[in-house]
C-alpha cells in the first residue's frame, strides 16, 4: 500500500501530461471514460517502471561486460601475434587488423611517424568525405612527458585543421605508442571506446601491448632508416665513380638527376649552368617540366637566380607566399634551390620541386648538398675537358676537389658556455682522408668527432666526405655515442671501398653535468689532461669502422673538472718522421702539451705544429694531420 501512495505524485504528473498532449494534438479535451483502459495501462506501467528500468540496467551492464571480455580476448591474441611479427610493415598491418576487430563499429584513425611527420596510415568506419587531416608535424607532441599513454584533444595543442576534423568526427582521445625516446604512432578514438580502454583489466593489457609495439616500431623504423642510409651511400658512391670516369657533362648531369630521383621524391627537377659573360642560368637537364618552360633565367630571377647571386640555399615551403619564385609549373607548391659551388665560384644551380606544400624536410636538404657538391665537381671536370686537357691532366685537376671537400669541414666551430674548442686539418696532398666535426646540441652540450680513413688522396677523401655526411645525419637523432658509431659501422661495411677502413673517436661533452661520454672505434686514443698534470687515455670502444659487420661498440664516461685539457689527433701527427725515419711519437706530443698547458689553445696548437716542422725539416707531410683541442673553463659563481 505504501508503494501505491509513493507513486501517486508521479501518477498525477503523468496524468496531467497526458491531458495536455491530447489537447495539443486534437484540440479537444480527452473523454476520460472512454480512455479508462489507457489510464489503467498507464497505472500499470507506473507501478512496474522501476523494475523495468532495473531490468534494462542489468541488461546494459551485461552487454558492457560481454564487450569487455571480447576486447580482452582480442587483445590477448594481438599480444601473442606481436611476438611473431618481424618487419615494420608486418607490424603495422598486425596492429591495424587487430584494431579493426577490437574497435569494431566505432570510427577511429591511426597515425604513424615518418621523417618527423605523423601520416594518416589507417581509418575505420569513415567515408571518403569524412577522412581527417592527412599529416601532423611531430613537433606538436614534442613536450609530452615520457610515457604518456592518453590525452584528450582539449589537453593538446593541435593544428587548427586537425582539431576541427577530430571534433567533427567525435574523435576526442589520442592514445600514444612510444619507444625509448619519442612517440612513433597514435590512435584517435571516440569516448565510447575510451570508456572501454579505461576499464582496469583492459587498460593493464593495453599498456603491455602499447609498450611492446612502441619499442618494436622504434626498432623497425631504425632498421628502415639504416637500410635507407646504406642505399643513399651506395648511390653516392655510384655517382662519384661516374664523375671520375665520365667526361661528358650532359651524361653526368642527367645521371645525377636520375640517381637523385631514387633517394628524394620530387615531381620536377633541373640543373642550370651559369654563363658568366651574359649572367644567365641555362637549363642543361631537367625532369618533369614542359620542354618550353625551362630555357634560361637571369641571375637574380626566381629562386634559382636568387641562390646564384646570394650563394645560399633557399627552401620554399609554399611558392604562393615566396619572395623569390619563377613559375615554371602550375602544379608546383614547394621547392628547394642550391648553388653549385667549386672553389667558392658559382658553377650553376640545382633545384627540385614538389606538388605538395611543405614537402621537403631537413634530411632532403642535407642529401641535396652532397649532390650539389658532386654536380659542381662534374661541371668543373667538364670545363677541363672543354679546354682539351689530357686525361692525366684532368685526373690531376680532380685533386682540386679538395676545395669542395674542405667545404664540408665545419668552418666556424660552435662554442658552448664553459668550454672552448679549436681544430686544424693539414692534408698531405690537395685532399685529405682525415675528418673532424662538431655538433652543438644545446648551450651546454657539444659533440665532436675526429677520424682517419686509411690511405691518402682522392679515394680516401671520397670516403671521408661520405662518412662526414652520414655522421651529420646520424648524430642529429641525439642517440648515444655507441649507437651512432654502431650505425656508422653497419653503413660502412656495406659500402666501403675494398681496403678502405676508418678509425673514429666520438665524444659528447656536457658542461652542465660535468661529464664526457665517448666511444673510440680504433682511433689513436685522445688525452684528457687534468690541471694537476694527470693524463687520462681515452681508449676503448671497439674495432675500426667498415672492417666487420655486427660489431658491438661500447661507450665510456668520465667526469670533467675545471681546467681539463682535451687533446685529439690523427696518426699523421704522431707518426711524422725525420730524415733518420724516426717517428715524432706520442711522448713528445704529451711533453710539449704539458709544458705549455697553461697557455691558450691557439698558442698550444702553434707550438706543437712548429715542433713537427722542425722535427721533420719540411712543411710537406707524408700523411694527413688533424689536431683537435678543447679546454674546460673556470665556471663563474
Amino acid at each position: 500500500m505504501y508503494q501505491i501512495f509513493k507513486i501517486i505524485p508521479g501518477l498525477l504528473l503523468y496524468f496531467m501530461l497526458f491531458i495536455l498532449l491530447h489537447y495539443a494534438t486534437t484540440h479537444q479535451w480527452p473523454d476520460l471514460y472512454n480512455d479508462a483502459m489507457l489510464m489503467l495501462t498507464l497505472v500499470v506501467v507506473l507501478l512496474t517502471h522501476r523494475r523495468l528500468l532495473q531490468f534494462l540496467e542489468k541488461k546494459s551492464h551485461w552487454f558492457f561486460s560481454a564487450r569487455i571480455v571480447r576486447v580482452l580476448r582480442l587483445m590477448e591474441n594481438l599480444n601473442r601475434r606481436l611476438n611473431e611479427t618481424q618487419s615494420y610493415f608486418e607490424l603495422k598491418k598486425t596492429l591495424m587488423d587487430s584494431f579493426d576487430r577490437i574497435i569494431e563499429n566505432t570510427p577511429y584513425a591511426f597515425y604513424v611517424l615518418e621523417n618527423k611527420i605523423f601520416y594518416l596510415a589507417h581509418t575505420r568506419r569513415l567515408k571518403a568525405d569524412q577522412i581527417p587531416v592527412a599529416h601532423i608535424e611531430a613537433g606538436y607532441f614534442r613536450d609530452l612527458p615520457k610515457g604518456t599513454l592518453v590525452k584528450s584533444i582539449r589537453e593538446l595543442t593541435l593544428p587548427a585543421e586537425a582539431e576541427k576534423d577530430f571534433q567533427r568526427l567525435g574523435l576526442e582521445y589520442l592514445y600514444f605508442f612510444s619507444g625509448h625516446s619519442h612517440i612513433f604512432s597514435f590512435l584517435v578514438v571516440r569516448p565510447e571506446l575510451h570508456r572501454i580502454l579505461q576499464h582496469p583489466s583492459v587498460l593493464e593489457l593495453f599498456r603491455r601491448i602499447n609498450n611492446k609495439s612502441g619499442l618494436m616500431l622504434e626498432s623497425s623504423a631504425l632498421h628502415i632508416d639504416l637500410e635507407q642510409k646504406q642505399h643513399e651511400i651506395r648511390k653516392l658512391l655510384d655517382v662519384s665513380q661516374k664523375i671520375l670516369s665520365e667526361l661528358d657533362i650532359q651524361k653526368i648531369l642527367d645521371y645525377i638527376l636520375e640517381a637523385l630521383s631514387e633517394l628524394i621524391e620530387y615531381d620536377a627537377a633541373a640543373i642550370f649552368l651559369l654563363r658568366e659573360e651574359t649572367q644567365e642560368l641555362l637549363s642543361t637537364c631537367s625532369k618533369g617540366y614542359a620542354s618550353h618552360s625551362l630555357l634560361s633565367l637571369k641571375v637574380g630571377q626566381g629562386s634559382c637566380g636568387h641562390v646564384a647571386r646570394s650563394r645560399t640555399i633557399e627552401v620554399i615551403p609554399n611558392v604562393d607566399e615566396a619572395e623569390h619564385y619563377y613559375k615554371a609549373r602550375a602544379e608546383t607548391k614547394s621547392q628547394i634551390s642550391l648553388p653549385l659551388l667549386f672553389e667558392n665560384k658559382v658553377q650553376g644551380v640545382i633545384c627540385v620541386e614538389s606538388d605538395e606544400k611543405d614537402f621537403f624536410q631537413e634530411p632532403d636538404v642535407e642529401l641535396l648538398k652532397v649532390f650539389a657538391n658532386q654536380a659542381a665537381l662534374a661541371i668543373h671536370n667538364a670545363h677541363q675537358v672543354e679546354i682539351r686537357l689530357q686525361k692525366q691532366a684532368l685526373e690531376n685537376e680532380l685533386f682540386h676537389a679538395g676545395t669542395v671537400q674542405r667545404g664540408l669541414l665545419i668552418k666556424r666551430i660552435p662554442q658552448i658556455k664553459g668550454m672552448h674548442f679549436i681544430a686544424e686539418n693539414i692534408p698531405s696532398q690537395n685532399v685529405s682522408g682525415d675528418l673532424y666535426d662538431f655538433i652543438k646540441f644545446n648551450d651546454h652540450t657539444m659533440g665532436c668527432i675526429i677520424g682517419d680513413v686509411s690511405g691518402k688522396g682522392a679515394p680516401a677523401a671520397l670516403m671521408m666526405s661520405l662518412i662526414l655526411a652520414s655522421f651529420r645525419t646520424q648524430s642529429k637523432t641525439g642517440d648515444t655515442t655507441c649507437d651512432v658509431v654502431n650505425r656508422l659501422n653497419e653503413l660502412l661495411t656495406e659500402t666501403t671501398i675494398e681496403g678502405k677502413f676508418t678509425t673514429l673517436f666520438y665524444g659528447i661533452f656536457n658542461v652542465e653535468q660535468n661529464k664526457l661520454v665517448y666511444t673510440n672505434a680504433g682511433h689513436n686514443p685522445p688525452y684528457l689532461i687534468r690541471q694537476n698534470g694527470e693524463v687520462i687515455t681515452l681508449s676503448g670502444g671497439g674495432l675500426l669502422l667498415g672492417f666487420l659487420k655486427n660489431q658491438e661498440y661500447i661507450q665510456n664516461e668520465l667526469p670533467l673538472q675545471n681546467g681539463d685539457l682535451f687533446v685529439a689527433f690523427t696518426d699523421g701527427l704522431s707518426e711524422a718522421m725525420n730524415a733518420e725515419e724516426e717517428e715524432f711519437g706520442e711522448e713528445r706530443i704529451l711533453q710539449i702539451i704539458r709544458s705549455n698547458q697553461d697557455k691558450d689553445l691557439f698558442t698550444i696548437k702553434s707550438i706543437l705544429l712548429d715542433a713537427i716542422r722542425r722535427f721533420t725539416g719540411t712543411d710537406i707531410h707524408m700523411d694527413d694531420i688533424t689536431l683537435m683541442l678543447a679546454r674546460m673553463e673556470e665556471k663563474e659563481d
